[in-house]
Formats: structure tokens, sequence, C-alpha cells
């Protein structure tokens, strides 16, 4: 039957000739990352990881962001029979110095790479790989060892820290449901739609599934002693699959408690329901598109952006709005004017890639055929730029396009100054939706009011860091927030005074950090499943163990490691270890297409 260990690549994140925008944590790398000690922290775990350990049938270990030192450690614990390695095409490098050390510690294990890093070649990836999982990974694997790949999918416990800001660490999680893979709306610089081509997957049929999923992660974290009290659901557009949507919202008001979920809709999905039947479901925060006004993407036809935005927060359901720059139609002026109009929206949160060109993407067959790459990225440009924070290509309206990534960096901050810290604007959000609905007849709407009206409560220390701290521009939004906030929740005048003692403490200690990069990596994750302990080391308890611990103990183990990693990198830096290379491996996707190919299998 064998042995599986499954694992992501190995921290430290933002090394040498690394981007900053790959990492562990999704809204500090590229949502809030200009947003210094106010940017959202939170450490995110390879979701595909615990997906695939819960259902196949050997016993199975997962590693989620293990330092060098870490996963020799396990390499030399068990005799592993296959050893499956998550990656992006930006932390390949890192794949190129872990697999040598599993082929000198575990010679006879098959070595299986897969996640959206394997859009690379075989002629990339074949060196490095027995296998490669271009696909769907649970039945990949079901496969691979023989099993029913046809099973019913189960959903793992696998919950995540809650946010920390300001160096301050809730000690909740958050439950996480994955209902389907893929996309058909089929962008063209879309790699996860392409990578599935453009079909959807589903892992939960049904809304009454996916409620049930919900509850299942939610109790498994009550009888850990451990408070859960949102979610996020894992489908890049859930409201398209309008059936099951609906089911799930029946299922919410039979059950008749209110969630929190943060999720994923276009336009035109969220254009088939009410803002009322989205509050109803739950939804505090959703992930939505805007990209470019011209883009001219069917996802982005419904209802028109200013009412849709207006309506959902109205009933306190903030956004998370992409935005896309580089497209051929945009000069400076054009995006600059697409920006103002999103920033009018006032979304919660912002993110703002650079047009990219994926490996298997119709666009990257596109630049191909048209030779747009730049000199300095054809032949053997560096893949840990492949991050959407690069401009690649030559542009039709800028003589130096390298003049987008100077414009990206801009937008950021012009976002964080205009609006202020994330959490601040969905405190605003959750604010007008406590107004609006406290005294709704719906009582789920009702009760949603009062959730948030709690949820309100832990931000004081954030509106009094923006009063002293933050931009110029919302330090007086900051302090009216603040005095709604003592108004409706009741804190004292000498909790108040506390809490505000602290918070600029907080907010110098977090940039400290910041500063010297202390304590900003994730720390080790490991679960094992159908092995002595299993249900030990998925106690919900250990997800804080991703981004600090939650208790005296695991903060003293993240402080060495961090020291370690330091010390690690102070060491590479006198004498470097030599990088694993390939000659060309980056010429090969700049100078021809490279669809995507066939999963590779022993």
């Amino acid at each position: 039957m064998g042995k599986i260990l499954l694992t992501s690549v190995c921290r430290p994140f933002g090394g040498e000739g690394e981007g900053d925008s790959v990492g562990a944590e999704l809204f500090h790398a590229q949502v809030t990352r200009a947003q210094g000690p106010y940017s959202l922290r939170q450490v995110i775990r390879v979701w595909g990881l615990d997906y695939i350990a819960e259902n196949i049938k050997p016993p199975t270990v997962t590693l989620h962001y293990p330092s060098r030192r870490e996963f020799i450690k396990e390499l030399k614990r068990e005799q592993y029979t296959h050893v499956g390695i998550n990656f992006v095409v930006a932390t390949f490098h890192k794949v190129k110095e872990m697999v040598p050390l599993i082929r000198k510690h575990l010679p006879d294990a098959m070595i299986i790479l897969g996640g959206y890093g394997t859009v690379l070649p075989n002629s990339i990836l074949r060196p490095y790989a027995d296998a490669i999982c271009r696909e769907e990974g649970i039945g990949f694997m079901r496969r691979l060892l023989k099993e029913d790949e046809e099973a019913p999918i189960v959903t793992p416990h696998a919950p995540v820290p809650a946010i920390r800001v300001l160096s301050y660490q809730q000690k909740s999680v958050v439950g996480h449901v994955t209902a389907g893979l893929g996309c058909p709306n089929g962008c063209d610089f879309c790699c996860t739609s392409h990578f599935f081509k453009r079909r959807y997957k589903q892992f939960l049929k049904t809304g009454r599934d996916i409620y049930e999923a919900l509850l299942a992660t939610q109790e498994r974290a009550r009888a850990d002693k451990v408070t859960m009290d949102s979610f996020v659901i894992i489908d890049e557009d859930f409201f398209m699959q309008h059936k099951r949507a609906r089911q799930f919202l029946d299922c919410v008001r039979e059950g008749g408690k209110p969630l929190s979920i943060f999720g994923f809709g276009s336009v035109k999905g969220l254009s088939h329901f009410t803002a009322r039947e989205i509050a109803e479901m739950g939804f505090q925060l959703v992930w939505t598109a805007f990209e470019g006004k011209k883009a001219g993407y069917a996802k982005q036809q419904g209802v028109p952006l200013k009412k849709l935005y207006a309506d959902l927060q109205s009933v306190g359901c903030a956004q998370l709005t992409s935005m896309i720059i580089g497209f051929p139609y945009q000069d400076e002026a054009t995006i600059r004017a697409e920006f103002a109009e999103l920033m009018e929206l006032k979304p919660a949160m912002m993110q703002c890639l650079i047009y990219f060109a994926f490996p298997g993407t119709p666009f990257h067959e596109q630049v191909i055929a048209e030779n747009r790459y730049r000199k300095q990225y054809q032949g053997d440009p560096d893949l840990r730029r492949w991050d959407g924070f690069s401009m690649h290509f030559k542009h039709p309206k800028f003589k130096d396009p390298s003049q987008i990534e100077r414009i990206q960096r801009d937008l950021y901050q012009q976002d964080f100054q205009r609006l202020g810290p994330s959490l601040l604007r969905l405190g605003k959000v959750w604010l007008t939706g406590y107004k609006n609905l406290r005294n709704d007849p719906n009582p789920l709407l009702s009760g949603r009011a009062e959730h948030m009206r709690k949820n309100l409560k832990p931000l004081v220390a954030l509106t009094q860091a923006t009063r002293k701290h933050g931009p110029l521009a919302v330090r007086e939004q900051a302090a009216a927030l603040h005095k709604e906030i003592i108004n409706i929740t009741g804190i004292s005048i000498l909790e108040d005074q506390a809490t505000s003692m602290a918070a600029s403490l907080l907010y110098y200690l977090t940039k400290a950090n910041i500063a010297t990069q202390f304590m900003q990596q994730p720390s080790l994750l490991r679960t094992v499943h159908r092995m002595k302990g299993d249900l030990a080391s998925q106690h919900s308890i250990h997800a804080l163990d991703l981004q600090g611990g939650g208790n005296i103990t695991q903060i003293g183990k993240t402080f060495k490691n961090d020291m370690a990693d330091h010390l690690q990198r102070l060491s590479n830096r006198v004498s470097p270890r030599p990088e694993p290379f390939m000659p060309n491996e980056g010429g090969l996707i700049t100078s021809q297409t490279c669809p995507l190919e066939q999963s590779v299998t022993p």
C-alpha cells in the first residue's frame, strides 16, 4: 500500500531574486500589500494537499510550508513510497532544490509534481519528476494508486487561522469547503480556467452538500473547543451554479442560523440574485472582477457595478475587487481613469495584476504568435517573476512597458491612501449592514446584523491606530467609525483608553517586525492521515500554527524556527548554495507555444 508524503514548497518566501507577491499569504502578498502594519495577515494552507490526503487510502502525511531542515527531517522519518510537491511557476526553483533531497534520502520514492506550475512543459519538468498531475488531484492520485476514481469526494477538516492585524491574532479559525474547481468563463489570461480545459469539476453536487459540509467542519472545531464563526467557499464563480446556489439558500433558511462566508462570484453570476438573497446565504465578502472596462469578458455583464456594489454593501456584503492593467487598449490615462471608477465603488480590498501570459492560455499563444516578448524575457528569463507583477511583453501604448509595473505599485499605494486600511473599510460595510438590517422582519437578516455588530468591537484598536497613524484622507472617517462602534457596542471609557494605548504600541511593533522581516514567514503545519495520532495532528487549534501558534509553546517554537530561517538566509548570502539549473528552461515558454500536456504517469 505504501506511504504518501504531500508537501508544499519550502519556506522561506521572498528570498534572493523572488518576487514579494508569491508566498503563503494571499492578502498580504497580493491584496493589502501596500498597507504596511494594517495589512491583513492570514496564511492559507495548500487546500489540495488536504483534499488528496483525505480521499486516498494509504497512510499519508501533509506538510504545509516546511523549512529545508524540517523537510529533510520528514524524509528521514518514514519510508515514503510517493512524495508529491505542489508548486506554481514562480516557485519552480524551490522544486529544483527539493527534488535532489528526495533522491538522496528516499531514492526509491516516486516523485509527483502537481499544482498550476505543471503548465510548464514536460521538457522542463520531466528531469524532476516521475509523475506529473495536470488535472484534478484526487482523481489523478486514485488512478495512480489503482483506487476507485468515482468514489465520493470527502471534505476534509482543513481550517485556516483567522486574520491577524496589527500583530493581534484572534484565537479563532476559518472553515473551508471546496464546492468545485475550474471555471467555464475562459478568460484569455486565466490559468485556472484553461488548466481545467474550461470545464467545471463539482466536488459538492447540491446546495445541501455544501451547507452540511460547512456545518460539519464547524462541529469538528466545536468538538476541539475552538471557535469557528466564519467560512470560505472555494468555487471560481459560486453564483453561476444557479440551481445549487438556490438550494444552498433554502438550506440556510431552513437552518435559521446566520452564516459568515467569503466566496467568489462574477458580476454575471451575482446578478441572478438579489442583495438580500446573497445576504441570507451569509456572504459578507465576495471576490469579484472589475478587470478592465473594455476587456470584453462575458462574466462582466449584468447589473451595473455601481448598483451591484451599493446594493450588496447596504446589506453588509463587502467586495474584494480584482483589476487588470496592461490590456492593449489601455494607456496610462485610461488605466488611471478606470482606477478612479473603481475607487468610487469603494471596495473593501483591491487586487491589481498585470495582464499576463501563462503557458497553456490563449493569451500566451497570441503573445508567441506576435513575437511580443520583451528582449529581456526572451532566451532564458527568470521563472521566479512569472507572478502577475512583471510586464513581460511589448505594449502598443507604452514605449517602456516597465512603466506599467510602476503604475501598478502606485495604484496599490493610492488604494490605501484614498480608502484606508481594508479592515476599516470592511467595518464601515458591516456598520451599514447593521443599521439597515437590525430591525429586519427576516430573522436571518436581523441575526446577521447582530453578528456584524459583534464583529465591530475588535476593530476599536484599528480605528484608534488609524486615527493617529493612518493616511490623512481617512483619519476623520476612522474617528467617526470609532465613535459609532463605541455607541453600538457599549465599550467603557476605561476599556477604550486602554485600547488606545495598546493600538499605538501594536502599530509600532508591527511596523518594526515588517522592517526587520521578523516573524513574517509561515510556520510548519504537519497533519497525518490513517496513521497514529491522526486526529491529534488535525486538531483545529493547529491551524494557528501556520502563523505563529495559539499558545506560548507554539509561539516559542515559531520564534526558534524563525531565527533558524534568518540564520540560514544569512549563511546563504555568505556562502551561497549552487542553484540547480537547467539551461534555457524559461526560453522554452517565451519562444514557443506550450499547450497544456497530458498528465504523466510512470
